[in-house]
């Protein structure tokens, strides 16, 4: 585990409420979208959602970013957010499999553990499509430490 900090510019948001059954379409529907010409997915995709309702049944709502090599024009589906950051995250990245929940559960005991508070009740997943398969980086906001980064 490791204290990263994220920072994204040039974003298409979106904001989709799903079920958990179907959030597994959620990213590859978003790893497959096609930008005009010129236009073309620069990072990968990280989704936000609430951190103490994730993975229970029903449907949550899922902020997806997607960032871009050039600012968009926003429309029906996307919305343009020209820059996002998060100073300090504990963060882990592991296979999209069954041990993405478990990994989630460790991540808030390592908080817990180490005398870190959460930033609210937030999770942000960056997904990491390598050799075919998809990993995902697990970000957890926490009260910035000073002198950590």
């Amino acid at each position: 585990m490791k204290l990263i900090r994220i920072d994204i510019s040039n974003i298409a948001y979106t904001e989709k409420s799903v079920s958990m059954a179907i959030f597994p379409d959620l990213i590859e529907n978003c790893e497959k979208l096609f930008f005009e010409t010129g236009v073309y997915k620069n990072g990968p995709t990280t989704i936000e959602t609430c951190l103490s309702t994730f993975g229970n049944p029903g449907e949550a709502l899922f902020k997806v970013y997607i960032p871009t090599n050039i600012p968009i024009e926003g429309n029906d589906e996307f919305q343009y957010l020209e820059h996002f950051t998060i100073e300090q995250c504990v963060s882990e990245v592991t296979p999209f499999d069954e041990h993405f929940l478990p990994k989630i559960e460790e991540l808030k005991q390592y908080i817990h553990d180490e005398g870190l508070e959460m930033l609210g009740d937030t999770v942000f997943l960056a997904i990491l499509p390598i050799f075919g398969q998809h990993f995902v980086e697990i970000n957890i906001p926490i009260k910035e430490i000073l002198d950590a980064i």
